[in-house]
């Protein structure tokens, strides 16, 4: 009996130092979410030392990184939030990542987390490393501006695009020109970590351009980083033409409004005055130049670039459509009508003034107005953009019918041989369709010369147009019929 009860004695001790050997391993209440890959097994990997959470990083409004250092042995790592002495597990990861990104987290707010451990075995180990933090109470100011359209400054574009770089999707981004981000230019909703935005219109100046975001939890402060740009404004009697990058003019700039008049010694544009001719194409340049930095004679991809532009606003044409009728000629002379009637007049031998006919303006998309781009006088070019002259174009490099460069006036439709120097897109329409019956003027090869004139002069009828060029002329040569126009690049 006495043996008996001794024995039973002993078993009940046993029993007592089991349950409290348990209890002591895991004193946590864990509310588990569904997770098949999770440790479940009792007791803690014999082999296997993991220290936990080693950080929080990247906090913003609403997100965090979890930071630990995998160990070996590890297979698995479980994510738990923790509040009070109850563990949530929110997932878990495949070793050997040590990182975990939380979102959805809400501003101004506290948060305890817990990372821990499961072997091969499915042991998951018992740490008690937390860490808490609190998310921030507003998103993080944008860390980069930088300017993408246009491409540098300064330029004439005057609402300017600009990439805002270090911003979370979700989050307004705003515009401003101060470094106090009151004078907001521009918003838009970014969707990831970079957002372009365009400007509303601005005047010409210079400007310096910061951003903030907003979100869930407020308003960041505004940036330090910045980024300026300015916007030109065109010489007086210069006018804005906008860029054209088909024809080898990839930035906007400004042109003479009215051909060059000489204004004691100096090429100005003004509508009153007669034309500056009797020049010869190397001192045109020389003259452009002379006004200044950036200056320059006007170049075949800007004529180019002006000329297309025109071709295609309805407003041109004598019938009020693209292809309708003809695109207005100006002052030309003699011979000019098409299927839409008159498409310039006879004026006066060159014409000056502003009493001249309307026919002689062309109007950009843009809104700006152009006179006597063909008409009036010839005008010289610089067959490159900002290059030396072509003086001398030879005979191989002049567009040709059949590959034969003729002393004789060519429709544009029928010229099939081009050059490297001379391409499609440095003498052709638009729509390659159209030619002197639709007002675009005729092409001259020569067999000499190779220095470029446009546009026509005041007697040349449907052989003058905004697309007439002639190649038979050598740079030396002047006469009453031509003139120049300048260009000023910022």
């Amino acid at each position: 009996m006495k043996t008996k009860l001794i024995m039973t004695l002993i078993l009940l001790f046993s029993l007592s130092l089991l349950t409290g050997c348990k209890a002591g391993a895991e004193s946590d209440t864990i509310a588990e979410n569904s997770d098949s890959g999770s440790g479940t097994g009792s007791g803690t990997p014999p082999d296997v030392t993991f220290a936990g959470i080693d950080s929080i990083s990247a906090v913003t409004d609403s997100t965090a990184t979890i930071n630990w250092t995998h160990v070996s042995g590890g297979v698995q790592y479980r994510i738990f939030s923790v509040s009070g002495s109850t563990l949530t597990l929110i997932d878990s990861v495949a070793s050997p990542t040590a990182t975990y990104n939380l979102t959805g987290l809400t501003a101004a707010t506290s948060y305890t987390y817990r990372v821990r451990l499961v072997d091969s075995t499915g042991l998951n180990d018992a740490n008690t490393n937390d860490i808490s933090f609190t998310t921030i109470g507003a998103p993080s100011a944008p860390t980069g501006l930088a300017l993408t359209t246009p491409a540098s400054s300064p330029g004439f574009d005057t609402t300017p695009t600009i990439t805002v770089s270090g911003v979370k999707s979700g989050d307004t981004i705003k515009l401003f020109t101060d470094l106090t981000c009151s004078t907001e230019v521009g918003s838009a909703v970014s969707a990831g970590t970079t957002i372009a935005i365009t400007t509303s219109t601005l005047v010409a100046a210079s400007y310096t351009f910061y951003a903030n975001a907003t979100g869930g939890g407020g308003t960041s402060s505004c940036s330090t980083a910045n980024v300026s740009y300015t916007i030109g404004a065109c010489p007086a009697g210069y006018i804005e033409v906008p860029s054209m990058a088909a024809v080898g003019a990839p930035d906007n700039f400004c042109v003479m409004q009215y051909e060059a008049k000489n204004s004691g010694g100096d090429p100005v544009s003004t509508a009153t005055g007669a034309p500056w001719v009797s020049i010869n194409q190397a001192n045109a340049k020389a003259e452009c130049q002379s006004l200044g930095a950036n200056y320059d004679l006007i170049s075949n991809p800007e004529w180019m670039a002006i000329a297309r532009n025109v071709e295609n606003v309805a407003a041109n044409w004598t019938d009020g459509a693209v292809g309708s009728g003809c695109l207005k000629r100006g002052n030309v002379g003699g011979a000019n009508g098409c299927t839409g009637g008159d498409s310039g007049y006879n004026g006066a031998n060159p014409e000056s003034g502003t009493g001249r006919n309307a026919l002689a303006s062309l109007t950009l998309d843009n809104g700006e107005v152009i006179w006597d781009l063909s008409g009036n006088v010839w005008e010289w070019t610089d067959w490159t953009l900002g290059g030396a002259l072509s003086t001398s174009m030879s005979q191989g490099n002049k567009p040709s019918e059949g590959g034969t460069p003729t002393a004789s006036w060519k429709e544009f439709t029928v010229i099939d041989t081009f050059s490297a120097l001379v391409p499609a897109e440095s003498i052709l329409p638009d729509d390659p369709s159209f030619n002197a019956s639709h007002g675009m003027g005729r092409y001259y090869a020569g067999t000499s010369g190779g220095a470029a004139l446009r546009g026509g002069g005041w007697d040349f009828g449907t052989n003058a147009g905004a697309f007439a060029l002639g190649l038979d002329s050598f740079s030396r040569f002047s006469n009453t019929h031509i003139g120049f126009r300048c260009v000023f690049r910022p």
